[in-house]
């Protein structure tokens, strides 16, 4: 009965295939799935593996073996289920694998040439924006490595100066007044409430909070006399957040956190009309290269425009209130000076919000 039995396992997805008496949902990998496949005559070499991902990714049974498999290595044996995307660390605190572990070790250092390059892009911006009467500021985003360090496994460790460091050290004499680096204010705020999420790599909405106080603060400082708002009231409400990097990776639904979101009492700035500023080609998001927000009530105060990454989704709720106008432009991780859009728009302020890892991302010549 044994062979029996193995065979009508292997035939039974097949039979399921062609006519479906149990159907799953396929959940999402945060990835592109191969849901089709095409037959070249004359490029017949790419078949094999085309087809060979089409049934990986279509497999009649796929979901519930993926959830089987991740419960058995999450709960019986403690690990990721992909430790080539998700780090577990203690007390249920997860870590980007890959680059931002490269970066935490030291492995991907900038060189004297980057370093060079770094200086001599922000002395081309400065003046550019110099020329334009527009002030330029600069948020360089630490990853979640280098705010909690201490929920990391034991065997990871950093010794010695982070690249972000590095590059900030190398630029400060030059541009210290464009620099906005807000690890000191996310370790202190750390010590009452979390900054950052579990089961993602972003910071969360308390997070965003103590950054947009960071860079409103330096620029009221810096313009006195501009018409920049005071933080509004917020109220916090309690949350559950299930989504993110990690919890996509690891596959358990049930593995939540709680979180908190802001309510802001008499909102103003409210979104409205884009300029229609053309996506990045290729882009994956499209629907959010371009967000504008317009206060009103408000006829003196200064424009804003931030060039930013996912990290600025956290920010957005809290510095759109502070300004007349805010354009938020998500340009695929290239953090470009976008002249077009300044040119148009024409802000008294520019931002450019980064997370740390993709700091090279502004010396690269793209097309």
């Amino acid at each position: 009965m044994l062979p029996f039995t193995f065979l009508a396992l292997l035939l039974l997805p097949v039979f399921n295939a062609l006519m479906p008496v149990w159907k799953f949902k396929r959940e999402a990998e945060n990835r592109t799935f191969k849901d089709s496949v095409e037959i070249k005559l004359d490029h017949l070499d790419a078949f094999p593996k085309d087809y060979e991902a089409f049934i990986n990714d279509n497999f009649s049974f796929r979901t519930p073996l993926l959830n089987l498999y991740h419960h058995i290595k999450y709960y019986c044996w403690g690990i990721s289920s992909h430790p080539d995307k998700t780090i577990m660390g203690k007390d249920g605190w997860f870590f980007v694998a890959g680059k931002e572990k490269d970066s935490y070790e030291g492995k991907i250092d900038f060189s004297p040439e980057q370093l060079k390059e770094f200086e001599c892009e922000w002395t081309n911006r400065k003046s550019y924006l110099d020329s334009m009467h527009i002030k330029a500021y600069w948020v360089v985003c630490p990853m979640k490595y280098n705010v909690y360090p201490e929920k990391l496994p034991f065997n990871l460790r950093n010794n010695h100066i982070s690249r972000r460091q590095q590059l900030l050290d190398y630029l400060k004499g030059k541009f210290s007044d464009v620099i906005v680096n807000p690890l000191s204010a996310l370790l202190k705020a750390k010590d009452t409430m979390k900054v950052y999420y579990k089961l993602d790599d972003h910071w969360n909405t308390r997070g965003g909070y103590v950054i947009s106080q960071v860079l409103l603060n330096r620029i009221k400082n810096d313009f006195p006399q501009l018409h920049v708002k005071s933080f509004v009231d917020y109220q916090w409400k309690d949350s559950i957040f299930n989504t993110g990097f990690h919890y996509k990776v690891l596959g358990i639904k049930s593995r939540t956190e709680d979180d908190k979101y802001p309510v802001v009492k008499n909102e103003f700035s409210l979104e409205t009309a884009k300029y229609g500023f053309p996506p990045i080609s290729d882009f994956p998001y499209p629907w959010d290269y371009e967000r504008r927000f317009v206060n009103n009530k408000d006829t003196v105060g200064p424009k804003i425009l931030i060039i930013r990454d996912s990290f600025g989704d956290q920010v957005l709720p809290f510095v759109k209130e502070s300004f007349r106008e805010s354009v938020f432009i998500f340009d695929s991780w290239r953090y470009g000076l976008n002249k077009n859009i300044i040119e148009k728009y024409r802000p008294d302020i520019v931002v450019f919000l980064g997370l740390e890892t993709h700091l090279e991302h502004m010396i690269i010549k793209y097309d």
